[in-house]
């Protein structure tokens, strides 16, 4: 587009000269057309190369949403997975490594559903109000003791493997539909009301 613009501002410049040549030829430069034809053809190139220069900006304006987008993807994939990686080392660490994945699994379900915050940090810090205790509580206990970090040790990377080969859905899953857990050394009210899919570990899983 602005290549064949700036050739038709190219033969406009030609057609001009030789115009200018004729005039002159005939002694017509006392007259105003003369001078009209010396200030049109710039004006008319000015505004040739103008449009041609916006008209470029105009083109490449388009790919800076797509940039921000990508980055913005880039962004919230990190940190779901750090999310997703904490929730599995603090709450099975200690597991079998079937153990991690399902509760990396929970921990994806809920994100997936209606019930829960559709983000995966909104899923793991989520807290509720519990009429017994009366005072908010986190479906995961290891977020109500404050900012934890985890050490950079074997078990931090395994559970950083387990989030991202889960998240990228590359592992077969352990519980398919699992929303709950509980460890097996407590009998929560909600139990009772949920279909139980398995026992790994220590931890029982329900649908």
């Amino acid at each position: 587009m602005i290549t064949s613009l700036l050739n038709d501002a190219r033969t406009q410049v030609v057609l001009w000269r030789n115009s200018l040549a004729t005039y002159w030829q005939l002694d017509a430069k006392d007259h105003l057309p003369f001078y009209a034809m010396i200030g049109l053809p710039a004006v008319c190139v000015m505004g040739i190369i103008c449009f041609a220069w916006l008209d470029g900006t105009r083109v490449e304006a388009p790919g800076v949403p797509s940039v921000s987008r990508e980055a913005l993807r880039a962004q919230r994939r990190e940190n779901d997975l750090q999310c997703l990686a904490e929730n599995i080392y603090f709450e099975s660490r200690g597991e079998p490594l079937k153990g991690q994945y399902a509760v990396a699994e929970v921990t994806l379900n809920r994100a997936r559903s209606a019930h829960f915050p559709h983000t995966v940090c909104g899923v793991v810090h989520e807290m509720r109000w519990d009429p017994v205790r009366k005072r908010p509580v986190a479906d995961f206990s290891w977020t109500e003791l404050g900012a934890l970090s985890p050490d950079d040790d074997l078990a931090w990377k395994r559970a950083m493997t387990v989030a991202t080969e889960t998240y990228d859905d590359v592992h077969d899953p352990v519980v398919p539909g699992a929303l709950f857990y509980h460890s097996t050394s407590v009998r929560p009210p909600w139990a009772r009301s949920r279909k139980a899919l398995t026992t790994i570990g220590n931890h029982v899983f329900y649908r």
